[in-house]
């Protein structure tokens, strides 16, 4: 593929975004509605295998099936004119997490709850359309910027997500393998089982936010054995252990993401989200009543004003105090209205004799 081709007569490549072993992503343009989008593209040869194959339009199916604003949209599928097939999904501007943390280290606690609370509502939805991710990572979340400039979370890569179907179940799993990215996965995931739910996300996540809030993961190993090996048998260190700074609420919140036995970790994503709110809400008041607000006069991303910022303090300053009593009226002012009240005159012409002839 090059810049230039043009894919099923409509879909001009303009850049290459990344490639990869088994394909590539460009950006391009669909000519016919001249709409801006993402091409997926996997090489002809990787197509071949059947699983592989399969991985590639279970993505399609499952981001078609839930529709998030947090969950990247996927467009349309195909195959281009060498064979090779494709998906086109929504174009994305920003970057990836793992990009974010690599350069960064870490996210603000604010902030992070309000890029994982986007995450976690998006896989309640999807878990209860019967999709499980089960390879959330930073590199599978996108934290995109839309035309009004605010930051939206963008979950991506569903390509080994576990479909559940009123007939068949699509696990996209080899015999005998183990499938997801192995610092991320959950215990239940790790061991190879079957009988995998949404828990096995909430683990992720768990993890995710774990490393994006402190920086390091909550389990480290030399190689892949050992890796498994402390995943299956070492609980995590609590949060406030690795970066005592963070809000207890929120070190709360990861911690009950991340407990081995799946029966005592938060029991699903939206549980999780609530959680992430609350926590968030009791940031923002801290911030808040750091800088002489109350939480609740934050709304859409802005203060509200209260009565009291429209309030002057004796001096004639304008002051957010509430204890000060409103300014009255210029004199002059309620003498115009009581005049053009008798003399039937109008207000402002009755201004205009006081303020500029005395």
């Amino acid at each position: 593929m090059q810049a230039g081709e043009l894919i099923q007569s409509r879909y001009r490549l303009n850049r290459l975004l990344g490639s990869g072993a088994s394909g590539s992503v460009w950006a391009a343009k669909n000519e016919l509605i001249d709409r801006d989008v993402a091409l997926k593209i996997m090489r002809p040869d990787v197509a071949e295998d059947a699983v592989a194959l399969q991985r590639f339009f279970n993505e399609a199916k499952a981001s078609g099936r839930v529709r998030s604003s947090s969950i990247v949209e996927i467009l349309d599928l195909g195959q281009a004119e060498d064979g090779s097939p494709f998906l086109v999904f929504e174009l994305l501007d920003g970057e990836g997490l793992d990009a974010r943390l690599q350069r960064e280290g870490t996210l603000e606690p604010e902030f992070a709850c309000e890029v994982f609370q986007c995450v976690a509502k998006a896989l309640d939805l999807a878990h209860s359309q019967g999709i499980i991710h089960r390879d959330l990572k930073p590199a599978n979340i996108f934290l995109h910027r839309d035309p009004e400039g605010n930051t939206i979370a963008k979950i991506l890569d569903f390509g080994i997500s576990k479909i559940f179907e009123t007939n068949n179940n699509f696990t996209l799993t080899r015999t005998g393998t183990v499938v997801g990215s192995p610092a991320y996965m959950a215990p239940e995931q790790a061991s190879g089982r079957e009988d995998l739910d949404g828990r096995a996300d909430v683990w992720s996540l768990g993890v995710v936010m774990y490393e994006a809030l402190s920086g390091t993961l909550p389990h480290e190993a030399p190689n892949y054995n050992a890796l498994m090996v402390r995943i299956l048998t070492q609980d995590v260190d609590p949060l406030a252990t690795r970066k005592n700074t963070l809000p207890p609420s929120l070190c709360a919140v990861v911690d009950t993401c991340l407990r081995r036995d799946r029966d005592q970790r938060a029991p699903g994503a939206g549980s999780v989200a609530q959680q992430i709110e609350r926590a968030l809400n009791e940031i923002r008041a801290v911030r808040y009543r750091s800088m002489g607000r109350r939480a609740s006069d934050r709304a859409q991303g802005q203060f509200r004003r209260r009565a009291s910022d429209f309030q002057a303090n004796e001096g004639g300053a304008s002051s957010t105090s509430s204890h000060n009593d409103a300014a009255p009226p210029p004199k002059k002012l309620l003498l115009a209205a009581g005049l053009g009240a008798v003399l039937g005159m109008s207000l402002t012409a009755i201004v205009f004799l006081l303020f500029v002839k005395g």
